[in-house]
């Protein structure tokens, strides 16, 4: 399987401890992550006005990394997780 750099990009509640769960499915399923930026959003939902953007930049495989983003939409705080590896950055 090829190592390839994957973007994912979260929206989560701003709460404490939300991304240090998120992290700590990284580390479980043994990737590095290579960069993270977090910024809160303007962006809300009516039920959920505070909200955090928070985007990780991870090398492994495809498979493996669908199964990571999974998992984060496990979490409670967490609302989408999407990879955006693919599409347009601009």
């Amino acid at each position: 399987m090829a190592m390839k750099k994957h973007i994912l990009l979260a929206l989560l509640e701003d709460k404490p401890g939300v991304l240090n769960r998120m992290a700590s499915v990284f580390r479980r399923r043994g990737f590095n992550i290579e960069s993270v930026n977090v910024i809160e959003t303007d962006v809300g939902i009516s039920k959920l006005p505070h909200l955090t953007r928070v985007t990780i930049v991870v090398a492994g495989s495809a498979n493996k990394l669908e199964l990571v983003r999974k998992q984060l939409e496990k979490i409670v705080d967490v609302v989408k997780v999407s990879d955006i590896t693919a599409e347009d950055k601009v």
